[in-house]
C-alpha cells in the first residue's frame, strides 16, 4: 500500500485541497504519496474527506479490487494458432 498522507492519523485537512502534517509541520496537497515517510501512521478517514461529508462513513478507506490478468471469455493468439494448425 501506497502511503497517501490523507490517510496519515498525522494529517489534518484545512479544506478539500490543503492539509497540515503535524509531524514535520508541513504543508502538503491532497495528492501527496510519500513512501519514505518514516512517521505513517495509517488511519482508515481520509483527512480532506472527512471535512466535508455529512457521513463519516462515507470518508473511510475503500480498497481497490485487483484487476484481472485477463478478460473473462478472451481468446489468446496461441490458441488462434493452435487451432488452425489442428484444423
Amino acid at each position: 500500500m501506497k502511503h497517501y498522507c490523507r490517510y496519515c492519523l498525522h494529517c489534518i485537512g484545512q479544506d478539500t485541497t490543503i492539509g497540515v502534517c503535524e509531524k514535520k509541520n508541513e504543508i502538503i496537497k491532497k495528492t501527496s504519496i510519500r513512501d519514505a515517510c518514516t512517521d505513517f501512521c495509517f488511519c482508515e478517514v481520509d483527512a480532506f474527506y472527512y471535512n466535508r461529508s455529512e457521513n463519516p462513513e462515507d470518508a473511510k478507506y475503500k480498497p481497490r479490487e485487483p484487476k484481472k490478468k485477463e478478460c473473462d471469455g478472451q481468446v489468446s493468439l496461441k490458441d488462434v494458432f493452435f487451432f488452425e494448425e489442428i484444423g
